[in-house]
């Protein structure tokens, strides 16, 4: 089996996805959405970076992340988001053995301006895809509506899809 090499960057740009065990859908329940964004909050507290994107769907998540200088690991972040969403799930639940996620997460770094841009549209235009909302604006559990939100939101359905038809992954 072929192992997988991560790329570490300092002060690099990630697409992130995260998926839950099984794609059970933890998160169509709103508290549940809640608990991961108290978790981001509490993970950057210790850890130094911004979240740029994020979308939160019933049974993965798909955040976009830029690591501030001097920090390259961003596996330690992922872990420790996992890590603390999961606890907190299962003290909501009451369910201590409670199994949230797959093992893995997938990631991809970001190249360049227009790399960004094309998983800034990726990340937003996920609810669409899924059938979960007719538009980006739509779906709550998504940062296209925080006030902070400094991107143009030009989605390009086509692009993406041209994308995916070479074989350009998005993690799910």
């Amino acid at each position: 089996m072929r192992k997988y090499i991560r790329n570490y960057v300092e002060g690099g740009s990630y697409f992130f996805t995260m998926v839950t065990k099984n794609r059970k859908p933890f998160f169509l329940d709103p508290s549940s959405c809640e608990l991961f964004m108290a978790g981001v909050e509490k993970v950057k507290s210790r850890y130094s970076f911004e979240l740029d994107a994020y979308c939160i769907l019933p049974d993965h998540i798909h955040l976009l992340v830029s690591l501030s200088e001097g920090i390259s690991n961003y596996s330690n972040i992922i872990k420790e988001l996992k890590r603390s969403v999961t606890k907190s799930i299962r003290e909501y639940l009451n369910q201590p053995d409670l199994i949230v996620w797959q093992d893995r997460f997938w990631e991809h770094t970001i190249r360049d301006e227009r790399d960004m841009q094309t998983h800034y549209d990726y990340i937003h235009y996920n609810p669409v895809k899924h059938g979960y909302a007719d538009s980006v604006d739509q779906w709550k559990w998504s940062s296209i509506d925080r006030e902070f939100c400094d991107h143009d939101i030009t989605p390009n359905l086509e692009q993406i899809n041209a994308l995916n038809q070479k074989g350009y992954l998005f993690g799910e």
